[in-house]
């Protein structure tokens, strides 16, 4: 079957953020290294998705540098803001001590998520660091989303500051 010379380059680039996104599912991420090396994407997903890449190869300041090339804005979602019941906090309070922000991210995903993308970014920069065994960072990285109540970040500061 031969794909139409019509099929326009959005459509490619979301088959293709999808393909990667299903590929990091599946630990591909030598896969999803190649596909993003190959685009040379300056978008927020792709950026991300390469620095989970290089942070998965234990390479976390190649990680952070590209952590270090996403420019977000925070915004108010108000989605979030829009649901105030008890189902939605405890799905919330069950997700915040999971590791989701290892998962690769699509653009959609950040339109639609702005403040948890910027979380991710964020708990990715504060994991790097950890690794990398600079505390004075993870303390300054970590400490203004400390009262979002994510897991890995409580336990980065406690483990931070007990290393100073």
């Amino acid at each position: 079957m031969m794909i139409s010379p019509s099929t326009s380059n959005s459509e490619n680039s979301q088959e293709t953020e999808l393909l990667i996104i299903q590929m990091m599912f599946q630990q591909r991420y030598k896969e999803v290294y190649e596909l993003l090396s190959t685009q040379k994407s300056t978008q927020t997903a792709a950026l991300y998705n390469m620095a989970i890449c290089l942070h998965w190869s234990k390479n976390y300041q190649g990680a952070l540098t590209r952590l270090d090339s996403i420019r977000l804005m925070p915004q108010v979602n108000n989605l979030s803001h829009s649901i105030a019941n008890s189902d939605y906090h405890g799905i919330m309070q069950k997700q915040n001590q999971t590791d989701d922000y290892l998962n690769g991210m699509s653009e959609a995903y950040i339109r639609h998520f702005p403040i948890l993308a910027l979380d991710a970014v964020v708990r990715l920069k504060v994991n790097c660091w950890l690794k990398l065994g600079n505390f004075t960072k993870v303390i300054a990285i970590a400490t203004p989303i400390a009262h979002k109540g994510y897991k890995d970040i409580t336990d980065a500061l406690k483990l931070a500051d007990t290393s100073r």
